[in-house]
């Protein structure tokens, strides 16, 4: 019996494990190796320090780090605030609102972004009078300053809230109902119930969502640079640090340089992660 869920457990992690070092680890080690050359010769820490020492890093980091405290708080209470409702409203609304909720999240990457460029030019955007209310005539004054982060963050609320809000609500209602059942019988409120049950009960599921949310926000990439397409010269092109990534290899051909900052990247999405996990006690069992 042990040995066939032995195999069993293995057929499951098998694949997993497979594209993870042909497409994870692998990469990842010849990125650590690439680091440390240039021009084909072993350089040390060169291309690490030359990374850090550059100016425009600072400036990607701070852009990035605002997106992120903006953009994640936002993105988790929504989630969950409308994921709990639609649990607590089970029926023909929770399944209609499932589906509206999903519908943006059906556009992503470089699409989205061109159809939210689209939204800010006032010739085609049907929110036209919305636009001319806050005096914006041109995609130019949309993009323009600090505007842009928060364009960002309607965004990415946008294409990541309704496949997450689906994610959550399985996770609420795979919760038992006797538990809940027997809060209600105890007179416990909506409120009490959502705080001391629910919540506490799919912190794993929410500690996912923020590890992959926070993953995701990092790499921000695609959007600020279909954006710039709008707005010739008004975004920089190393807005984010993935689009300096970006620069070191393509623009630059510093392939040592783009894998320092890579693994850079890697380390903070990998601190952030543990920190969620011991936080959380996402991989906690109860000892029984």
């Amino acid at each position: 019996m042990k040995r066939s869920r032995s195999l069993a457990a293995w057929a499951l992690i098998g694949p997993y494990a497979l594209f993870l070092g042909v497409f994870g680890l692998a990469p990842a080690g010849y990125a650590l190796w690439t680091s440390f050359v240039h021009d084909g010769a072993f350089s040390g820490v060169r291309n690490w320090s030359a990374v850090f020492d550059d100016y425009r890093l600072s400036d990607a980091a701070w852009h990035v780090g605002t997106y992120l405290l903006l953009w994640l708080p936002v993105l988790i209470l929504l989630v969950l605030s409308l994921a709990l409702t639609l649990h607590a409203r089970p029926g023909r609304f929770s399944s209609t609102m499932r589906f509206v909720y999903y519908l943006p999240g059906a556009v992503t990457g470089s699409a989205a972004a061109l159809l939210w460029l689209f939204m800010f030019s006032p010739d085609a955007s049907p929110f036209s009078p919305l636009l001319d209310l806050f005096d914006i005539t041109s995609v130019t004054d949309a993009l323009s300053g600090s505007t842009l982060i928060g364009i960002l963050t309607v965004m990415g609320v946008a294409v990541h809230a309704g496949g997450w809000i689906v994610v959550l609500y399985g996770a609420l209602n795979a919760l038992p109902r006797d538990v809940l059942e027997a809060a209600q019988v105890d007179g416990a409120s909506t409120w009490r119930t959502t705080w001391h049950i629910k919540l506490p009960m799919v912190r794993t599921y929410v500690a996912f969502v923020l590890i992959s949310s926070f993953a995701s926000g990092s790499q921000v990439f695609v959007e600020p640079t279909v954006l710039t397409t709008g707005a010739p010269g008004q975004i920089s092109p190393t807005w984010s640090v993935n689009q300096l990534a970006y620069a070191y290899a393509t623009q630059e051909g510093d392939f040592g340089k783009a894998a320092a900052l890579s693994l850079a990247m890697l380390a903070v999405g990998l601190v952030a992660a543990w920190i969620v996990i011991k936080r959380t006690r996402m991989y906690a069992t109860d000892d029984r």
